[in-house]
């Protein structure tokens, strides 16, 4: 299932790359893309929506 969400928190592109690579090592997650341009995350996963947010939150982002 794709996924997309706002992400909150990033300061600069090294976040973004940080939180696109712990997400891609994440069990479940077949593909992510994170933007901090848009400031949006696009996910690929058989996780739900609410264990990705609390994925992205644990790395010390808020997503929506």
């Amino acid at each position: 299932m794709t996924i997309e969400l706002n992400v909150s928190g990033m300061s600069c592109g090294g976040c973004a790359a940080s939180l696109q690579k712990a997400l891609l090592a994440q069990g479940g997650v077949t593909d992510a893309k994170v933007d901090f341009d848009s400031s949006k995350a696009v996910i690929e996963s058989s996780l739900s929506k609410a264990e990705i947010v609390a994925l992205i939150e644990a790395k010390g982002f808020s997503a929506e």
